[in-house]
């Protein structure tokens, strides 16, 4: 094993090679371009000859995205719901978002393969991966509130799973999906400037640094000029692709489902279920992870309460003459518009109430796109064959919950919560834990990417 080759000032990294990219002295007078000056002092101008291939550009396809989602999500956060869902250019526009979202997820894992298999988390650059790791958390928290968002089955059944999954991680009463509210904040503003803020924190650290340099003494790399006009045609080779895709592959939509349409498909259902929140005994009113959040009472709220309001009569009589008087009310919607103005955190009551009944996992399951058949990789499209794929990148999860038989288990959520917290930890933490960190030195896949410049 080859001894780590930094010697302190971070653009000399090797004894005997060139500066990597010094600040060059410039004289600047009163017809300076400040735009040009800028982009000036932003840009790399010399890279190790690796620097300009595709391996290096992905932080800068990276940024692409960002900038895109951000584009599309503002048109769309402008727009309004009704828009993205049945107007043809805010359904193209949120395709557009879902494709990126796609895009940008992919490029994250490849470029943190890259820093991972070139250990360019060494010493000083070890916040320089603590800084991309923490995005790259925060990127598949944010796609999941997103989802939320959208309007449609994918919400509530999203909704539904990852106020459980929270509510089992300690973190129910701060990140709480079935709050529409809270989830548009966490969204378009909360996690999105978070990310921002890490991003240019991450930028600022590597330009300093430089780009990682090899840390074996026997591959030598020459210094080039950063050929930045192929780093913009890679750019706008991927905003064609997502832009071609999202045109003929777009965003799914499946209608969501209210308390209504179940109400007149199976009455005997919402009459059974009725009775179980008047009892106490459904799954919200006996539900207990390691928080509760469900503090109200499931009699008070979904019987006695619209009860008194259909009826202008006080709540006194047996339960079974309050649900049949509650049934047409609930067939014309007047009773889940009860419950939601009556909710201190918007969609909670009703969410809970379809989800008592278990029509979000049995539709779930119909397009199988449930939990039990590897996490939300199909996303309402029925079948993996079909585009744009589903959240592809919750398969570790899946695999975690099958392997752990974590669906049959009634500290499920809690268990899964604590296994991905701990896999963040050790992701976000890994340049500083002992013998773990010089793992990618011993499978030896660094060459291969270095060696790659001596082509350029």
């Amino acid at each position: 094993m080859h001894p780590p080759l930094w010697r302190g000032d971070s653009r000399r990294t090797r004894v005997g090679d060139m500066h990597q990219d010094e600040p060059r002295d410039s004289e600047y007078s009163p017809r300076t371009n400040a735009f040009q000056t800028l982009l000036d002092k932003i840009y790399f101008h010399r890279l190790p000859a690796y620097g300009n291939t595709i391996f290096y550009g992905l932080g800068f396809l990276a940024l692409t995205c960002l900038v895109l989602l951000a584009a599309s999500g503002m048109t769309l956060a402008f727009m309004g719901q009704a828009w993205w869902l049945a107007n043809p250019l805010g359904i193209y526009v949120r395709s557009l978002h879902l494709w990126t979202v796609q895009a940008f997820i992919f490029i994250l894992i490849l470029h943190a393969l890259v820093g991972f298999a070139t250990s360019a988390f060494r010493k000083p650059r070890r916040m320089v991966w603590v800084f991309g790791a923490i995005i790259f958390c925060l990127v598949l928290i944010q796609t999941e509130f997103g989802y939320g968002l959208r309007g449609d089955f994918e919400s509530q059944f999203r909704a539904v799973s990852g106020a459980d999954f929270w509510n089992g991680a300690y973190l129910g009463n701060l990140m709480n999906p079935l709050s529409h509210l809270q989830e548009f904040a966490l969204h378009v503003a909360i996690i999105p400037i978070t990310i921002l803020l890490l991003f240019i924190a991450h930028y600022l650290l590597v330009h300093t640094y430089g780009i990682s340099r090899p840390y074996r003494e026997d591959i030598t790399v020459p210094l080039v000029p950063a050929d930045h006009r192929v780093m913009y045609a890679r750019g706008v080779a991927l905003i064609t692709l997502i832009a071609i895709l999202a045109f003929f592959f777009h965003s799914p939509y499946v209608k969501a489902i209210t308390i209504a349409d179940v109400a007149r498909e199976k009455p005997a259902l919402v009459a059974a279920n009725l009775q179980a929140e008047f009892d106490r005994t459904s799954d919200t009113a006996t539900y207990f992870d390691s928080m509760d959040p469900y503090t109200f009472d499931t009699r008070q709220v979904y019987v006695l309460m619209p009860y008194t309001l259909v009826t202008g009569a006080d709540a006194a009589t047996s339960s079974s003459v309050m649900i049949a008087a509650l049934m047409p009310a609930i067939r014309n919607g007047i009773y889940e518009s009860i419950l939601t103005s009556a909710d201190p955190v918007p969609d909670t009551y009703a969410l809970r109430f379809l989800s008592d009944m278990n029509v979000f996992e049995t539709k779930a399951s119909s397009l199988n796109m449930s939990t039990a058949q590897w996490g939300m990789i199909k996303d309402e499209t029925g079948s993996t064959a079909k585009l744009p794929p589903g959240s592809w990148w919750l398969i570790p999860l899946g695999v975690v919950n099958s392997a752990f038989d974590l669906l049959h288990n009634s500290a499920g959520d809690r268990i899964a919560g604590e296994i991905l917290g701990f896999v963040m930890f050790l992701f976000i933490t890994f340049p500083y834990i002992p013998y773990l960190n010089r793992l990618p030195e011993k499978l030896g896949l660094a060459p291969f990417i270095w060696r790659r410049g001596k082509k350029t």
